[in-house]
């Protein structure tokens, strides 16, 4: 027998033949439901010595975002018994099928754990290892069960979310106590939370979101027979999916064009012609009115996606016409649908060129956010622009003698709506711009984004209510549209007009 000790490989002679244990050591693989983790049961030899002889465990090397855990399965070989097994495998031979069979089962055994998780939306590699040995549901309580939650967030690079479990998590416990039991948590518990934090005069948002979060961790504890009941019981009644409608948290396309051009003169004096601002308060305000501008023009992106926007080979391949993200919200849910490619239209370029990075590879498009930073201190600088651009629009606002006081949030919300109400978009175009598509076809997935030219007449909509178009074609557009009878109607008032 030869081996090399470097990156432990081994030629094995079974019969006549030598074999490495190179792509034969392990016995079968599985991929997750959500094909994200990956299975593979094999010999641990993270303790190998060069005794040949020596006994190693079996384990099911279980792997996800990079990283790896060893679930060991009780059984032991040689790396010699390994590789011989392994090959029986590959051969399909009937030597050894039941010992083959055995251990596959054992594997089988964690597969199952793991799509159980991945189905509760609480899969960890902390979690499998503590499933897998046992621990776990007999000694957890529901801060553990809360906190594994919050783990599996942080390990999936969902820092909001893990964020927002964290704040609702505290909240909880602030208000419910430290020694709540599962038995405790039925429809009579809820409502006391809600009374509580409506005592604490908590706004109708802030308790939904503690709800909505509270439930989705019910909801684990009653897959895991933690809890008995339904959450729909539960939370009867509660007003925890109620939320004030956003439907008039929007501007108009005539604001949004005054906002621009307000931007562009890039100017802020009183009716003597004196500065309103100091220059780096000016500036700062600004700024902020370009990005907010930015994102509504940029297919209504929210502002996590584009202080991560970057320069990406689908911007060099468009020559600069086009950029594209994927929505860090839904991703997770829908990669293919969290894609947005959006036109870079000249407004767009005058607010990079004046706020942008210079565009290379890999760059983001705007020098605000590191990429060099933590998740959880990504998820501070969104937090402290989306309150500079709310304090700044509000400045703005008030210049302009505009009624409304928009945040960051009315970008999207004012680009959907707007090229809603024109009459002249594809709602398709709109949910696609958005990253809400919902397509499930195959066919989609090999159909290329829209052509550039039909990006640039759809957002032309955007800061002109004829698309850009000269008063006399929109007339020629609406008497094409009239039926004949009509036609000659107005013709005929128009010839007596005439005389």
């Amino acid at each position: 027998m030869k081996k090399e000790k470097m990156n432990f490989t081994y030629e094995v002679k079974l019969g006549t033949r030598k074999y490495s244990s190179r792509g034969i050591s392990s016995l079968a693989k599985f991929t997750s439901a959500n094909g994200n983790v990956y299975g593979t049961l094999a010999l641990d030899t993270r303790r190998a010595t060069d005794d040949d002889t020596q006994e190693l465990p079996v384990a099911v090397r279980v792997a996800y975002d990079g990283k790896a855990v060893y679930l060991r399965i009780g059984k032991k070989y040689t790396m010699g018994e390994w590789l011989e097994l392994c090959e029986c495998e590959k051969q399909g031979r009937n030597k050894k099928a039941a010992e083959r069979k055995d251990l596959k089962n054992l594997m089988q055994k964690v597969e199952n754990q793991v799509n159980q998780l991945i189905a509760e939306d609480s899969f960890s590699l902390r979690r499998i290892q503590e499933l897998h040995q046992g621990k776990a549901d007999n000694d957890c309580t529901i801060y553990s069960v809360w906190d594994s939650i919050i783990d599996n967030k942080r390990e999936k690079e969902s820092a909001g979310t893990a964020r927002c479990n964290k704040d609702v998590r505290r909240r909880f416990e602030r208000h419910m106590g430290s020694n709540v039991q599962f038995a405790d948590i039925n429809k009579s518990f809820v409502d006391k939370w809600v009374k509580i934090m409506k005592e604490k005069k908590l706004s109708l948002t802030t308790i939904g979101i503690s709800l909505r979060t509270f439930r989705a961790i019910v909801n684990v504890c009653i897959s895991r027979k933690l809890i008995k009941g339904n959450t729909k019981e539960m939370f009867k009644d509660t007003g925890y999916n109620k939320s004030g409608s956003r439907k008039a948290d929007y501007l108009e396309v005539p604001t949004m064009r005054m906002l621009y051009e307000f931007w562009e003169r890039d100017e802020a004096k009183d009716e003597n012609g004196k500065e309103l601002f100091f220059p780096k308060e000016k500036h700062a305000i600004f700024r902020d009115l370009g990005l907010f501008l930015f994102m509504y023009l940029g297919d209504g992106q929210n502002l996590a996606d584009t202080l991560r926007l970057t320069y990406d080979d689908w911007y060099f391949a468009t020559h600069g016409k086009q950029l594209r993200f994927f929505r860090h919200k839904t991703q997770e849910r829908n990669a293919s649908a969290s894609e947005v490619i959006f036109p870079v239209t000249d407004e767009l370029k005058k607010i990079i060129d004046k706020y942008g990075n210079e565009p290379m590879l890999g760059e983001r498009v705007f020098p605000i956010m590191s990429k060099s930073i933590t998740a959880d201190q990504e998820i501070w600088v969104i937090q402290r622009y989306n309150r500079y651009i709310r304090e700044h629009m509000a400045i703005v606002s008030e210049i302009l003698g505009m009624q409304e006081r928009p945040t960051s949030t009315w970008a999207r919300h004012s680009f959907a709506t707007n090229l809603n109400n024109s009459d002249n978009v594809p709602y398709k175009y709109i949910c696609d711009s958005m990253g809400h598509s919902s397509s499930g076809d195959i066919t989609s997935k090999y159909i290329g984004a829209y052509p550039l030219k039909r990006m640039l007449e759809y957002n032309a909509y955007l800061l002109d209510e004829n698309g850009g178009k000269s008063s006399s074609a929109v007339l020629l557009e609406q008497l094409q549209g009239l039926s004949e009878a009509e036609q000659k109607e107005i013709l005929d008032a128009l010839s007596k007009s005439i005389k």
